[in-house]
């Protein structure tokens, strides 16, 4: 028999053994598992992709032009009075009331000092004797009121905001015309006009000539400052007798023309 004090001993290593043996089975952690706060979270990925790039917005439609309604009051005001004072003198009526009668009678309207924003479509159409029209530096970007002008012969805009030539392809009685440190680009329009002998481009965005080919008549053409670079298209300009190129892209090339009796101005 046992002593009493041995028999706990032998309960207590018992309950050790077994305690043992338990935790032997339990399946033990797999060390190569990520923990789940190591899994990709929505607020990493926004880090780690790049942002989409913005896609450009589309550059907004010009604004559409108000239909015009013009008086049919037979008179005429003025607000400018340096305007007024110009048709006054040309329609040879130094005072009185200014009707849309004696607008016809104007034969020249230079108006180089007036301040003028644009062409007044209810009141330029009225100047239908017109044949000298030279409008001032500035704002002005629509040519479309002078299309029913058929009578001008010389025309200066100049140094304005005009891009688009076409509202002059019908004015085929112009002689002279000048449209130097204008945004112009293309001279397709300038076509039909035959009886040209004088025309400016001087620091425009012209680059082809091609639509002065058939402009026989041409006796100057001055380019200077410009982008053109080929002058093919005047060969058969055999009245050329004037042409300026300086600071032009194609210095040199005017003696390939031939074109007998022509002057090459390159200053």
């Amino acid at each position: 028999m046992l002593p009493r004090t041995i028999a706990p001993l032998a309960g207590l290593a018992l309950s050790i053994a077994v305690t043992s043996l338990l935790g032997c089975d339990e399946k033990k952690p797999d060390a190569a598992a990520p923990s789940p706060s190591a899994a990709p979270t929505t607020s990493n990925l926004a880090v780690l992709m790049p942002a989409p790039t913005p896609s450009a917005a589309a550059p907004a439609p010009p604004p559409k032009k108000k239909d015009v309604v013009c008086s049919k009051d037979a008179t005429i005001t003025f607000t400018d009075p340096k305007f007024e004072a110009i048709v006054r003198v040309q329609a040879q009526k130094p005072e009185g009331t200014i009707t849309k009668a004696d607008l016809g009678k104007v034969k020249t309207l230079s108006l180089t000092e007036v301040k003028l924003d644009e062409i007044d479509p209810c009141l330029f159409p009225l100047f239908t004797s017109v044949k000298g029209l030279y409008l001032p530096p500035g704002k002005i970007e629509d040519l479309s009121p002078l299309k029913t002008l058929t009578t001008i012969e010389s025309l200066r805009i100049a140094a304005t905001q005009i891009k688009d030539l076409a509202p002059l392809s019908g004015l085929v009685k112009l002689d002279r015309l000048d449209i130097g440190r204008t945004p112009v680009k293309d001279l397709a329009p300038l076509a039909t006009l035959v009886n040209l002998t004088e025309l400016q481009i001087d620091e425009t965005e012209v680059t082809d000539l091609t639509p002065l080919s058939k402009l026989k008549k041409l006796e100057m053409l001055q380019m200077k400052r410009t982008r053109i670079a080929d002058l093919s298209p005047l060969k058969e300009l055999k009245g050329l007798k004037n042409l300026h190129i300086a600071g032009s892209a194609v210095s040199g090339q005017a003696v390939i023309l031939g074109i007998p009796g022509l002057k090459v101005h390159d200053e």
